[in-house]
């Protein structure tokens, strides 16, 4: 039996290589003959830049940022000297891991650091960015992130806002004449696979604020902030990125890269599964299934999140795809209507989520052999 892997974090249990490591080893234990070939993986957040630094020979640059409260913070890019590439991961400043549980209001985080890093890597005289997107605190619609770059966010009374997911009801006018001519030679990518708009009952605050601390009340004010911050640039600039496909990625980051910076969307799996060479592997050797898994799989993750990458790259190659989660929150039989194979969970439900997130290696290597010895017989 040969064996593709392509998993996502555990988030806050398992790096994709632990997952590896834990799967092998719970198939060791059926007595299989098998073979494995594990592929490091990012829809572009948490794990971007280390999927990244995996196949591309990547300098780390350090950088004195700022975390999604406006505390100073040591940060990191990756910089390719050949192509004069930086890529940032906005998790690395942004990041919801950043921050305590308590500390968690998409009001008052902002994207301003990973702006800092962006500024660095054109002062540096890189050619082209690349910006995974995932895994944030904030709801900004990236006006933080503008920001650093010269942008300034103003009131109806002409003050400056902070930029912040509170004050985007209060903008006003945007002032754009500090902006640096530097970023126009500058190609810059928003790296991300979800397909969320930045606004409305399936946008950047409806569907992801709440995980990063915002209540009911809160997700409608940043929702009209959103709308708000689309209708002063709509204004201004003359275009609509409002309701594109994956402008409401990292709370509308991904909006405020394409609309200040002129971004191009590029899909996160498929941009990194390009640079793992995936595509020549297989067109050069057979595999039996694709292995792919995250911590917990629900509607969200049908989205355009990695495992709806790695099950494209199933279809493509018409290899059966094997998902395993923590948690499954959707229905199997859904899943199999999207083209999934077969799915399972790991957790045990008779313990707390803490015993479960603690001991995910050891549930995953005893349901990986549970669940092979059972397709053995």
């Amino acid at each position: 039996m040969k064996l593709l892997l392509i998993p996502d974090k555990f988030k806050g249990s398992l790096s994709s290589e632990a997952f590896s490591r834990a799967f092998t080893s719970g198939l060791e234990k059926t007595g299989l003959s098998f073979s494995s070939h594990h592929i490091k993986a990012s829809d572009g957040g948490d794990g971007f830049m280390n999927a990244v630094a995996s196949y591309k020979p990547c300098i780390s640059m350090q950088v004195i940022s700022q975390n999604p409260l406006g505390k100073l913070m040591q940060s990191y890019y990756l910089y390719n000297q050949k192509t004069k590439s930086a890529y940032i991961e906005l998790a690395n400043t942004s990041g919801m891991e950043l921050l305590s549980p308590e500390d968690r209001n998409p009001m008052l985080t902002t994207t301003y650091g990973t702006g800092l890093q962006i500024k660095d890597a054109i002062e540096k005289g890189v050619n082209h960015i690349y910006v995974g997107l995932g895994g944030s605190a904030t709801n900004d619609g990236g006006i933080g992130i503008a920001k650093a770059l010269g942008y300034i966010f103003l009131n109806d009374n002409g003050e400056e806002l902070d930029v912040i997911g509170a004050n985007l009801q209060s903008i006003h006018a945007i002032d754009d004449s500090g902006v640096s001519k530097n970023i126009k030679r500058v190609k810059f990518y928003a790296v991300n696979d979800v397909t969320n708009p930045l606004f409305g009952q399936n946008g950047a605050a409806y569907v992801y604020a709440k995980q990063k601390g915002a209540t009911d009340v809160i997700v409608e004010e940043l929702d009209m902030g959103l709308r708000n911050l689309d209708a002063i640039v709509s204004k201004k600039y003359h275009i609509n990125n409002g309701r594109l496909s994956g402008s409401g990625a990292a709370g509308g980051a991904a909006y405020g890269l394409k609309s200040f910076l002129n971004a191009e969307y590029l899909s996160g799996i498929d941009f990194v599964l390009e640079l793992s060479g995936v595509y020549k592997l297989l067109s050069e050797k057979k595999f039996d299934y694709i292995i792919t898994g995250e911590g917990k799989i629900d509607e969200q993750t049908l989205n355009g999140k990695l495992l709806q990458g790695v099950l494209n790259l199933g279809k493509r190659y018409n290899l059966p795809v094997i998902a395993i989660c923590g948690r499954l929150d959707i229905s199997k039989k859904m899943l199999i209507e999207k083209g999934i194979f077969d799915v399972f969970e790991i957790q045990d439900n008779s313990k707390n989520l803490e015993y479960n997130m603690k001991h995910a290696a050891m549930l995953l290597a005893t349901k990986t052999a549970d669940y092979f010895s059972v397709k053995r017989e």
